[in-house]
């Protein structure tokens, strides 16, 4: 692991330097892992001290897997990414609404579930252009439920609620823009109908249907729902603490609501690199594993969540990818793909390099570095 002791030495003077209070940090490279390590604690304050092997809340890296499961099905025959959602929940069968912008009005740009804007936007309501499909959720480009957009009509679940008596509630949502038009990132109501239709199609609750499909023949035992305050399990901040989703009890589903260690997720990622394959058996198609990984919405994608908007960023299904790192002004190498999650832990595959990088970081800064660095010693 000599190869990325520079990975170690910046994350501790990052640490040294106040920029961050801790990082964990777990590099594979033609699968074997080249380098673990973890420093400092997971937040000022509770001070968690972190460890390699640190059960994360995966946040938004449960989608990349949420699109995995959905598309196991599809290699079955058993659904399309082209359908509609309403083949599967009629509620999104009823005519869509869309809001458009009043020219002139203020922004509709707020924290998510935080208070509406002041002075509060205007807009106009037309119809939808077509129904949404399930290749629109899973490439955020449905207008459903964009995260920093206002929407007074979008209610998120409460504790005690199943994704089968929610998710019909999504139907009649107000969308954002037009289906396929365009490109934000649907945080939550997205995936949840994603989790919803794979319950519909396979029989089987998603907690269920993922560790017997998914989780078990990957050997990924720390990945799944509910691992909060268990051992080794890092503590959540009270603005999460009670959500049910990152509970995932009665609510389970992959907009945001599994748990997993860096080299457990890393296993998972690995399987997309290698075109489908773990360990020899075949989990997707080398087609399906190409169509998650590679650029499908041209250039609707604004660039890396979390980051200043950039050119040279496109969009597989659940992933970023990096088509242009010069435009894009990332280090990363073309064809890089990934996700993160709450803008603090993310994962990066390298096709070109054979490489995997999983960190948190709660600092973009400190993650470019990390990132330059295996690039660095890796590509």
């Amino acid at each position: 692991m000599a190869e990325l002791t520079e990975v170690s030495s910046l994350v501790e003077k990052a640490i040294a330097d106040g920029r961050i209070p801790g990082a964990v940090v777990v590099a594979r490279s033609h699968g074997e892992v080249v380098h673990r390590s973890a420093h400092g604690v997971l937040d000022s304050e509770t001070r968690y001290p972190l460890r390699p092997g640190t059960v994360l809340w995966l946040a938004s890296l449960s989608k990349v897997i949420g699109a995995a499961a959905l598309l196991m099905l599809a290699d079955e025959g058993r659904v399309a990414a082209e359908d509609p959602v309403s083949a599967y929940i009629p509620e999104f069968g009823a005519p869509g609404r869309v809001r458009v912008l009043r020219a002139g009005s203020p922004s509709p740009v707020s924290a998510p579930f935080g208070p509406p804007p002041d002075p509060l936007p205007e807009f106009d309501i037309v119809p939808a252009e077509r129904e949404l499909t399930l290749l629109d959720l899973l490439t955020h480009t449905g207008g459903l439920q964009s995260i920093f957009v206002w929407n007074p009509e979008y209610v998120p679940p409460v504790p005690g609620q199943t994704l089968a008596g929610y998710v019909p509630s999504l139907g009649g949502l107000v969308r954002d823009f037009q289906p396929g038009r365009g490109w934000a990132y649907s945080n939550g109501a997205s995936f949840d109908v994603i989790s919803r239709v794979i319950e519909i199609v396979s029989g089987q609750n998603l907690g269920t249907f993922l560790r017997a499909r998914l989780l078990e023949p990957l050997g990924v035992e720390s990945v799944g729902f509910g691992r909060g305050g268990q051992d080794g399990a890092m503590p959540l901040p009270p603005p999460f603490a009670g959500n049910p989703v990152v509970q995932g009890s009665t609510f389970q589903t992959t907009s945001a609501g599994l748990w997993g260690s860096p080299e457990d997720y890393l296993v998972f990622a690995e399987m997309l690199r290698n075109g489908g394959v773990h360990e020899g058996r075949r989990l997707l198609s080398a087609s399906t594993a190409k169509r998650i990984t590679t650029n499908q919405i041209g250039d609707l994608c604004p660039g890396l969540n979390g980051r200043d908007p950039a050119s040279g960023i496109g969009f597989g299904l659940s992933v970023a990818v990096v088509e242009d790192p010069a435009a894009a002004g990332e280090s990363l190498p073309a064809g890089t793909f990934g996700w993160d999650g709450v803008g603090t832990r993310r994962f990066w595959v390298s096709p070109s390099g054979g490489w995997l990088l999983f960190y948190y970081a709660p600092d973009p800064a400190v993650q470019r570095e990390i990132e330059a660095a295996v690039t660095s010693a890796l590509e």
